[in-house]
């Protein structure tokens, strides 16, 4: 049913997609790893509109603080980052439950741990930075079974199997975008973790506060759902190393108190969580995502 949803494009997408994974699967990690850096370098020099919205972002997180020409290196270096970590998504296939621990450490596994202990679930907070596609694998392998995400699926069928695919092979599950109220409200209950991508704009929708010196739309569902159900909240992301392996960090859980104003609720948590996003990118200001256009939507002046 699937192939005939798809369009000859979709499958001629595919095909490139899933060929090339094979190719870098077979490469030692040093050359895959070069591929990948070559493959962030054209991206950031032929996608100008990208380079042009991550260029911006860093100016408006850092102007204070960096020269343009150092904002034009840590851009430049971002794109590298993304470029590695395209080649590594490609290349999960090698990976399994017992050899992932060569390529990533953990610091902060007890912290889930403890969060699960209540029995309530547990919500992490995730940003694009580092490798943040290997968190799949990493939540896969430390809580089988019992870790899912929020994910959009893609317009095409077959290259969103593959992707969903790649994923999901050590245990975690993903939930569709559309389905992610009911579905996790369901595995809350069934006290497992869920992971949200929230580090991005939100939209009109979403629940405004400051990041990085500027008022930003965040998601509000993380918080939302840890108010309604009392699941802790944590935050964890996969930070790059010289070697390009991976440490993955789990902070320590926050238990939610409720008072009777919602909305400023939500805007503490969300903003706590922001907060501890914000001193990882003055760490390694290359390993966050830039290329979105983080600050667009902003608050309808009232008066």
């Amino acid at each position: 049913m699937q192939r005939e949803q798809s369009t000859w494009g979709d499958r001629w997408i595919y095909w490139i997609v899933s060929t090339f994974g094979w190719w870098c699967r077979r490469l030692p990690k040093a050359w895959a790893m070069q591929v990948g850096r070559g493959i962030g370098i054209l991206y950031y020099h032929l996608v100008k509109k990208r380079r042009e919205i991550a260029l911006g972002n860093l100016q408006t997180a850092f102007s204070r603080h960096f020269t343009t020409a150092h904002c034009t290196e840590i851009c430049k270096a971002s794109f590298i980052n993304v470029g590695k970590t395209c080649i590594e998504f490609l290349r999960f296939p090698k990976l399994n439950a017992d050899n992932i621990w060569r390529e990533v450490t953990v610091e902060g596994a007890e912290n889930l741990h403890d969060a699960l202990a209540k029995r309530k679930g547990a919500i992490v907070f995730l940003p694009h930075f580092g490798n943040w596609e290997l968190l799949s694998l990493t939540y896969g392998a430390l809580i089988p079974d019992r870790a899912k995400a929020i994910a959009f699926p893609l317009k095409n069928p077959l290259l969103n199997t593959y992707i969903w695919r790649h994923r999901e092979q050590m245990s975690l599950r993903l939930i569709p975008r559309n389905r992610a109220i009911r579905e996790t409200l369901r595995a809350l209950k069934n006290n497992e973790a869920v992971g949200f991508f929230a580090d991005q704009n939100a939209g009109p929708e979403g629940i405004f506060v400051n990041f990085m010196g500027k008022t930003a739309s965040a998601a509000r569902a993380p918080a939302v759902l840890a108010l309604k159900t009392g699941a802790p909240l944590l935050f964890s992301l996969s930070i790059r190393q010289p070697d390009d392996r991976h440490h993955v960090y789990i902070s320590d859980p926050i238990y939610v108190e409720t008072s009777d104003d919602s909305e400023r609720d939500i805007e503490v948590y969300t903003t706590r969580m922001l907060k501890q996003l914000e001193s990882y990118i003055h760490k390694y200001p290359e390993q966050w995502l830039w290329l979105h256009n983080r600050w667009k939507t902003q608050p309808v002046d009232s008066s």
